[in-house]
């Protein structure tokens, strides 16, 4: 019988941070890791509106480490609707999805739970659908679009 448990080190080094000393520089460093991400929505905001709701408070930034190197990063922000508030994911990016992920869902379980926040949100590409899933989402509709 064997009764050693396997252990993924590179989840031990998994830190997720919400990144609120000295948000220029935070910016900066995360502008990368989310420019995909936030150009694949510039028919509703540019990256200079992205940058303005994280320098003026209404996004928070929130940093992926692996051991001491930023990874990944994140925004959310509080949506307020008629019946309830929530917190919604609004951009995303950076290497290794698959290490941070659930981490990631799980840290923003606890600050909806501990701000009396109803749900999280989240708009997504469909290989989002496998993360949500295994951390309590529900697919409710899928947003589609057709330019002229």
């Amino acid at each position: 019988m064997n009764n050693v448990v396997e252990f993924n080190p590179k989840l031990a080094t998994i830190k997720i941070v919400p990144l609120v000393d000295n948000v220029q520089q935070a910016v900066e460093k995360v502008l990368p890791l989310l420019q995909s991400s936030i150009e694949a929505n510039e028919r509703n905001m540019s990256m200079e509106d992205v940058v303005a709701d994280m320098l003026e408070g209404r996004s928070l930034i929130w940093g992926v480490y692996l051991k001491d190197t930023l990874i990944a990063a994140f925004t959310t922000s509080v949506i307020k609707h008629p019946r309830r508030n929530t917190l919604f994911i609004e951009f995303m990016g950076g290497a290794d999805m698959k290490v941070w992920m659930n981490a990631a869902l799980n840290a923003l379980k606890k600050v909806a739970k501990d701000g009396n926040l109803a749900a999280i949100e989240a708009d997504g590409r469909i290989g989002f659908s496998k993360f949500a899933k295994k951390n309590g989402f529900r697919e409710t509709y899928r947003h589609f679009e057709m330019e002229f």
